[in-house]
C-alpha cells in the first residue's frame, strides 16, 4: 500500500508544470506576496503580461514576471490547452493515522481550505511536502483529482473595489540596459544552452549573482540566465549591477553661456578701483564625467571630474578699451552614494575633493590693452558637497541637484596687481540639471550653474597698480551658466 502510495506521488510531481512554463494574464491582475488574497499586493500586471511558472498552490500560481516573484489566482491567467488543472508535486494527506479528513477537535475544515481563498498548506512548490489539489478519501488510499474553487463574480469584483487600498512595495529591482544584441545563457559560461535572446536597449532585471564576468539577468516574462557583465549597462534604477564588473560610467558635454558679474568694495575709499561693478556675458562650456562601483548592496564609490570653460565676449569695456577674460574651473572629487531602492531609482550622493578656478586676463600686464586693471587670478580649495539625482522623476525625465561649499581657498594674483595683503575666499556652487531619455545609452542634458564667491583681501597692497585708498578690501562674485548638451552612458 505505501509503495503503491509513493508511486502515485512520484507520477503526480512529474505531471506538475515545467520551470519554463509560461501564462498570460487574461485581465489586469494583482501580484500578491502569498497566496491568498490577505497577502500584500507587491506589484500590478496589465492584461496580456507574460510570466513563468513557478510552481501551484491550490487556485494560486506561484509566478515570476519583471524581476518579481509572487502569486496570481489562476483565474487570472490564460492556462495552456488542456491545462486547466495544474497538478502541484505533493498530495494531500489524512490528518491523522485513522485516515480522516478534517483538523481540529470541532470538525470544521480549516479557513485556508474555505471558500475562493482557499489556499495550500505551504509554499505549494515543487520540493516542498505542502498539501496539493488531491485528497485520499478512498479506503484504497487513491488521489482523486479535485479541481480549485471557480472564481465567483463578487471575487472578481474585489480586485477593482480594493484599488484605493494598495500599498505596492517601493524596493523596486534595479534595471540594466542591453548594449548590444546578445544571448542569455543558462549557465555563466558562453558555451552553455541559451535559456533567451535580449534586444539592444532592452531593460533586464540583475538579481544580484555573479560569476566571473557573467551577470545573472531576469527578462520581463520572468526568464532567467547569464549574459557577459560587457553587454550591460547600468540604467538609473540599477543597483549596481550594470556595466563591466557593475560599474556604472557616463560623460557629459554641454554648450551654453556664463553671465560674471564682480563687485569690489574698499572700506573708506575714493579711488575709481575701490567700489564697482562690472558684467559681462561669456560663451560657456562644460565637460565632465562619473563612474562609480558597487560597495554594498546599496552603496556606490567612485569619483567625478568636470571642467567649466567660459570666454568673454567681447570682454570689460573700460576707459575706451575691453579687457578680455577667461575662465576656467576644474573640480576632482570622490564620490559615495547611498541607493534609497525607489521606483523612481534615487540616490543621495556625499562628494569630497579639490576645486580650482583660473580668471585669466588677456594681457594682463599691459595697462594700455587692461584698461580695467584687472589682475589674473587662481583660487584653490578644498570642495565638500551633498548631492541628490532622481533619474525617473518621469518616465523619460530625470533631475539632479547638488550643492558643494568650497572653504579655506589659497588665492594668488598678479604680480603688482593684488587687491590686498591677506587674500582668501568663500565659496558655493550649485548645479541643478534636467535630463531626457533620447536614446537608451544617451541623454539630453540640460544644467544651470550657480558660483557665488566671497573674497576678502585685508588691507591694500602699497606698490599695487590697482591704487587702493580704502583701510580693507573685498569683491563679490557671481557666475551664472545656463548650457544644454548630451550624456553618455557606457
Amino acid at each position: 500500500m505505501r509503495l503503491r502510495v509513493a508511486l502515485v506521488g512520484i507520477l503526480l510531481a512529474l505531471a506538475g508544470p515545467a520551470a519554463a512554463d509560461k501564462v498570460k494574464t487574461n485581465q489586469d491582475a494583482k501580484l500578491y506576496s502569498r497566496a491568498g488574497e490577505q497577502g500584500q499586493v507587491i506589484m500590478k500586471v496589465k492584461e496580456g503580461q507574460s510570466m513563468t511558472i513557478l510552481s501551484t498552490d491550490g487556485r494560486w500560481l506561484k509566478v515570476r514576471v519583471s524581476g518579481r516573484t509572487g502569486f496570481i489566482p489562476r483565474s487570472k491567467v490564460n492556462l495552456p490547452e488542456g491545462e486547466d488543472d495544474l497538478v502541484r508535486n505533493t498530495r494531500r494527506r489524512p490528518f491523522v493515522d485513522g485516515r480522516g479528513t478534517k483538523r481540529g477537535f470541532g470538525g470544521g475544515a480549516p479557513d485556508d481550505r474555505v471558500g475562493a481563498d482557499a489556499v495550500g498548506n505551504g509554499s505549494g512548490g515543487r520540493d516542498s511536502d505542502s498539501d496539493s489539489d488531491t485528497d485520499t478519501d478512498d479506503p484504497d488510499d487513491k488521489p482523486v483529482r479535485k479541481k480549485p474553487p471557480k472564481e465567483t463574480p463578487k471575487d472578481r469584483d474585489r480586485d477593482k473595489d480594493d484599488d484605493e487600498d494598495i500599498v505596492i512595495k517601493d524596493d523596486e529591482r534595479p534595471t540594466v540596459k542591453v548594449l548590444v544584441k546578445t544571448s542569455v545563457y543558462s549557465e555563466a559560461d558562453d558555451e552553455s544552452d541559451e535559456q533567451f535572446s535580449a534586444a539592444k536597449g532592452e531593460l533586464l532585471f540583475p538579481t544580484g549573482k555573479k560569476k566571473g564576468k557573467f551577470v545573472e539577468v531576469e527578462n520581463d516574462e520572468g526568464d532567467i540566465g547569464f549574459v557577459l557583465g560587457s553587454k550591460l549597462s547600468m540604467t538609473e534604477s540599477s543597483g549596481g549591477g550594470g556595466g563591466k564588473g557593475g560599474r556604472t560610467m557616463d560623460a557629459r558635454a554641454r554648450l551654453g553661456f556664463n553671465y560674471l558679474q564682480q563687485g569690489v568694495r574698499s572700506a573708506g575709499g575714493t579711488g575709481a578701483n575701490d567700489n564697482y561693478n562690472l558684467g559681462t556675458a561669456a560663451v560657456a562650456v562644460s565637460l565632465g564625467g562619473t563612474v562609480l562601483y558597487p560597495y554594498k548592496p546599496r552603496y556606490k564609490l567612485g569619483a567625478d571630474v568636470g571642467y567649466d570653460f567660459a570666454k568673454a565676449v567681447p570682454g570689460i569695456q573700460v576707459m575706451g578699451g575691453t579687457t578680455g577674460i577667461t575662465l576656467h574651473n576644474f573640480a576632482m572629487r570622490a564620490v559615495g552614494a547611498y541607493d534609497l531602492q525607489k521606483s523612481n531609482g534615487m540616490m543621495l550622493l556625499g562628494r569630497l575633493g579639490i576645486a580650482y578656478q583660473s580668471f585669466q586676463v588677456s594681457d594682463v600686464e599691459n595697462l594700455a590693452k587692461n584698461t580695467a586693471r584687472l589682475p589674473s587670478e587662481n583660487i584653490t580649495s578644498p570642495t565638500l558637497g551633498v548631492g541628490v539625482v532622481i533619474p525617473r522623476l518621469k518616465p523619460k525625465i530625470g533631475a539632479r541637484l547638488t550643492l558643494d561649499t568650497q572653504i579655506g581657498a589659497s588665492v594668488t594674483q598678479t604680480k603688482n596687481l593684488e587687491d590686498g595683503v591677506n587674500p582668501g575666499a568663500k565659496r558655493v556652487s550649485l548645479n541643478a540639471g534636467i535630463t531626457y531619455k533620447w536614446k537608451p545609452d544617451m541623454d539630453i542634458v540640460a544644467a544651470y550653474d550657480l558660483n557665488y564667491t566671497t573674497l576678502s583681501f585685508g588691507e591694500p597692497v602699497m606698490n599695487s597698480q590697482r591704487a587702493h585708498t580704502g583701510t580693507a578690501v573685498n569683491r563679490t562674485d557671481l557666475f551664472n551658466a545656463l548650457t544644454i548638451g548630451i550624456g553618455k552612458v557606457f
